[in-house]
């Protein structure tokens, strides 16, 4: 029970927005199905064939990445001077402006100017939601704390693609108008339902020696009977070196990303989003209903609802496996299968036939679900807990910026490799991505450690006796310091 409240508390008050991008990241591969969204921006290369033009598609794909980038340059300067709080309550309103500027397009820029504001807005939301989930969850929960920020972008995923469905028949622009301006819903349910309630950061708080209010967000996460002396103790035993690194260079920097033991925190959590992007996640998982359309699958939108509804299940099966089995194995056992899946997918494509197809079709669907339990869940749970504290906001930042680059790449190329008037590769794109998906299952097994059950003392220690990845799961950590500073608080109250 304790656990279902902290799940809803998370995905209602902090990953509401990364709903929206989620949302918004299919919408391009899902309008592409649309005949009257191909007849408003399209063009037709034979009868009854439209297409939207190559470039066109990489302008809509160019606004979510130059949105989501700015984003993410940006977050860790707003929230280290206004707080966590008042940047996702920022980023709702200006998601409200992008959408509705989509809205009322009616050409490809107006869609690209939409497009660029609202992946601000919900930028904004998604740099800082996991951020704030690792500072706030508990440590038995964390983990799966932290995977709910995938099942949130999966489910707008799903989302949108129930809107398309739904209005795909319709003989107006209203047929793809609708899915637009149905994002207001979340942004809206954020401020209205969940930010009279959303706590601030607790580790932003201590940064700031409001000790009383750092105690009084932990206990809105954590109950009003959590040992929040002991917890702020761990964050203080954390922070130690980090505060007099504070102290004397006004802030944290963004060049200590790269420096000392943070340079191997930072590549460690920066390379589960690049694992995710060179395995395919952006072409199955953002252009997968596009892809049946040109494949010619019957009622392409309807499969699609099926694979989204598999991989939300996928993301379920994670929680369970997130504290038990733990980080690493979930992680390169699931881009060992996926990145095997690709070649499989990429053998049947070469053949031709309705078997052929329905058979990589099912292969999608099981890669999907795989990835949404495994590499789509977990990688999460990695970037949170990876970075020292006083460098998690910026560390992130970082990470959704790698993982928005690549995935633009990604994205830029797709349309000539799909497009039935470029290359018309279908199935046969995951050869592509077979071959860089090899040498990140090798990184995986060598250099990702376990962190399961550690708190952020006990991996500030063994970062910075730069433990090899394999001792990880079986050191002890000296816990003196964390005694010394729940010492110290409790003279001081006396």
């Amino acid at each position: 029970m304790y656990l279902c409240m902290v799940l809803t508390y998370a995905g209602l008050f902090m990953y509401m927005l990364s709903l929206n991008l989620g949302y918004e990241s299919s919408n391009i591969g899902h309008s592409l199905g649309v005949k009257e969204f191909m007849h408003r921006f399209g063009y037709e290369v034979s009868p009854g064939n439209w297409v939207i033009r190559a470039q066109d598609q990489q302008i809509l794909s160019a606004a979510a990445a130059a949105g989501l980038g700015s984003a993410t340059i940006v977050t860790g300067f707003l929230s280290d001077f206004f707080g966590r709080r008042k940047v996702i309550i920022l980023g709702c309103l200006v998601c409200f402006a992008g959408i509705f500027t989509q809205y009322y397009a009616k050409s490809i820029m107006m869609l690209f100017a939409g497009k660029l504001v609202s992946s601000l807005g919900y930028g904004l939301g998604h740099a800082i939601g996991p951020v704030l989930v690792a500072e706030i969850a508990p440590v038995r929960f964390r983990g799966v704390c932290l995977s709910l920020v995938n099942v949130m972008i999966a489910l707008g995923q799903w989302c949108n693609a129930l809107a398309v469905y739904f209005c795909q028949s319709k003989t107006s622009d209203m047929a793809w108008r609708i899915p637009v301006i149905t994002q207001v819903i979340f942004p809206s349910i954020l401020l209205l339902v969940g930010v009279p309630f959303l706590p601030e950061s607790p580790s932003w708080l201590i940064f700031r020696d409001r000790i009383d209010d750092a105690a009084k967000s932990l206990r809105a996460f954590n109950g009003n009977d959590y040992d929040t002396e002991t917890a702020i103790a761990i964050v203080y035993a954390a922070l130690e070196e980090e505060r007099r690194l504070e102290e004397s260079n006004s802030k944290a920097k963004w060049i200590e990303t790269a420096q000392g033991t943070n340079r191997r925190r930072t590549l460690l959590s920066c390379m589960g989003f690049v694992c995710q992007q060179l395995v395919g996640a952006s072409f199955i998982s953002g252009y997968m209903a596009y892809f049946f359309v040109l494949a010619g699958v019957q009622n392409p939108f309807g499969i699609s609802q099926m694979v989204y509804s598999v991989q939300l299940l996928g993301n379920m099966c994670s929680w369970p496996l997130v504290e038990r089995v733990g980080r690493r194995p979930i992680m390169l056992y699931g881009m060992v299968f996926m990145t095997a899946t690709l070649l499989v997918i990429g053998g049947v494509s070469t053949v031709h036939g309705q078997t052929a197809l329905k058979v990589v079709v099912s292969l999608m669907t099981i890669w999907g679900f795989v990835y949404q339990m495994t590499a789509g869940a977990v990688v999460f749970a990695i970037s949170g807990e990876t970075p020292t504290p006083r460098l998690r906001q910026k560390t992130f930042a970082l990470n959704v910026m790698i993982a928005n680059l690549l995935s633009t790449a990604v994205v830029m190329v797709l349309p000539y490799l799909m497009n039935s008037d470029k290359a018309n590769l279908g199935g046969k794109i995951a050869f592509i991505f077979f071959g860089p998906s090899v040498p990140c299952c090798i990184y995986l097994y060598f250099c990702l450690p376990e962190m399961k059950g550690r708190n952020v003392a006990e991996l500030e220690e063994m970062y910075q006796k730069q433990l090899p990845a394999r001792m990880f799961a079986g050191y002890q950590c000296d816990i003196t310091g964390v005694e010394g500073v729940l010492s110290g608080i409790k003279e001081s109250k006396v």
